[in-house]
């Protein structure tokens, strides 16, 4: 899934050793007539436009995103290297929107996908699936890149049928046999892909055989502490111990623009 679009943008890319802010991907230019990197601004993908933050659901990262452009300012201008423009970036106002969406992305039930419809339409009609939106994975302290915002919550839905997307796979478990105790209802159209996934496939833009679901799974019976305070699921969990966590997707997401290759953006 993460290689049809099932991932963000968003990571620290000025301390990835110790994530204390993130951004979207930062795109830097070449210039052609002197030495030094532009900075070109920040590049979201298709799966952040509908990604926000729980305890306020009209705030979207794609809005921080815009706000931290206004507030660094600096588009087109030259820096004599990455490290320049990352200082540059620290000392000005949208360092703090960073904070803010570290904050966020570190916090147990703070950020979801939202549905890319509000209401039944045509797309919609053939379908039954109604629930909850989608929880992200914020668990990790500190943020974890590649886990962290790139999954779906693995408390909340380790036993239901947005089964997938968690970051971490069980142990001596085939993929067929969750398909076969959480997939959905048994339809055979779908398998592995629960009903949030497919929404979420949806508002990246895929068409969605039977139609966009109008919610995620019912999560598991968990209490998480998140941007809205302290919720609870009435599903039931399925104990399962895990056996190793997926920190995998490579740093090739990271832009190279303009020629300047082999740079990873990381400042510092």
């Amino acid at each position: 899934m993460h290689g049809l679009g099932f991932m963000s943008a968003w990571a620290d890319y000025l301390h990835p050793s110790n994530p204390t802010s993130l951004t979207p991907q930062i795109a830097l230019g070449n210039p052609t007539s002197q030495n030094g990197v532009q900075f070109e601004g920040f590049v979201e993908y298709a799966y952040d436009r509908l990604m926000y933050l729980s305890d306020s659901p009209g705030n979207y990262a794609t809005n921080l995103s815009s706000q931290m452009i206004s507030q660094f300012g600096n588009l087109g201008q030259t820096f004599t290297n990455a490290s320049a423009l990352g200082a540059a970036f620290i000392s000005s106002p949208a360092y703090q929107l960073g904070k803010y969406m570290c904050g966020n992305a570190t916090m147990a039930g703070a950020i979801q996908q939202s549905l890319p419809i509000g209401h039944v339409t045509q797309a919609t009609e053939k379908t039954n699936c109604s629930g909850p939106p989608i929880t992200l994975e914020t668990s990790f302290h500190p943020f974890a890149s590649g886990s962290s915002l790139n999954h779906v919550d693995e408390a909340l839905y380790s036993s239901t049928a947005d089964f997938l997307m968690r970051y971490s796979t069980p142990k001596g478990q085939t993929l067929q046999q969750f398909i076969d105790d959480y997939g959905t209802s048994g339809d055979s159209n779908y398998g592995a892909l629960g009903p949030g996934l497919r929404y979420i496939l949806a508002g990246i833009g895929y068409r969605i055989r039977g139609g966009v679901p109008l919610g995620g799974s019912t999560p598991n019976n968990v209490t998480t502490t998140g941007g809205s305070g302290t919720t609870s699921a009435n599903s039931t969990s399925s104990g399962t111990s895990y056996e190793y966590q997926i920190h995998g997707i490579p740093k090739l997401w990271i832009a190279v623009y303009w020629g300047i290759l082999g740079s990873w953006f990381i400042f510092g």
